[in-house]
């Protein structure tokens, strides 16, 4: 069983950003290297006056994601564009974690998979873009476990007014629904 020691760091990011111009200064400003983002895991939450309405209770947590994060960014455009058509102008938020294990180059892809479960078993479904959850076979220990779960919550002091939810003319609705109990 590996200890992994969590650290997010906080990118702000609106679709019509520039990877060159809007993000590298964010990254470079929490001294992380385009390499380091190939190991990457991320979660991409509402920033504004809204969370989403999940089965237990609301989250801004949108997706959870590992990889290589620039890449990735970028092809997120689509499905954020068209939130964001639904309610407005709003910024989105981005955590972003680099975890490191000893003789485990993969821990990325098994922080993904922990983060997708925890959320389903505090949320009640996996995050709305999320189409299925990911699975590994090894145990880790997440400190401190409230630093772990941060990115996925409101937050203490934030005073969210909208939670929203797909009804089922929405594209997104069984992607929704798909990973509930």
């Amino acid at each position: 069983m590996a200890t992994i020691q969590v650290n997010w760091y906080y990118v702000n990011w609106d679709v019509k950003n520039k990877w060159g111009k809007d993000i590298v200064p964010q990254l470079t400003a929490h001294k992380i290297t385009e390499s380091q983002l190939e190991r990457a895991v991320y979660v991409i939450r509402t920033n504004g006056n809204f969370a989403i309405d999940y089965p237990k209770k609301p989250s801004p947590t949108l997706y959870i994601g590992e990889g290589n994060f620039k890449q990735r960014l970028m092809q997120h455009k689509n499905w954020l564009k068209e939130l964001r058509e639904l309610v407005g102008d709003f910024p989105f938020e981005i955590a972003l974690a680099i975890p490191l294990a000893r003789h485990n180059k993969y821990m990325y892809k098994d922080m993904e998979a922990d983060l997708l479960h925890e959320f389903k078993y505090a949320y009640g479904a996996a995050p709305f873009m999320n189409k299925q959850l990911e699975y590994h076979s090894r145990n880790h220990v997440y400190e401190p476990y409230q630093e772990f779960v941060r990115p996925l919550q409101i937050g203490k002091g934030k005073r969210i007014p909208w939670a929203i939810k797909p009804l089922p003319s929405n594209t997104q609705y069984n992607n929704f629904w798909k990973t509930t109990d």
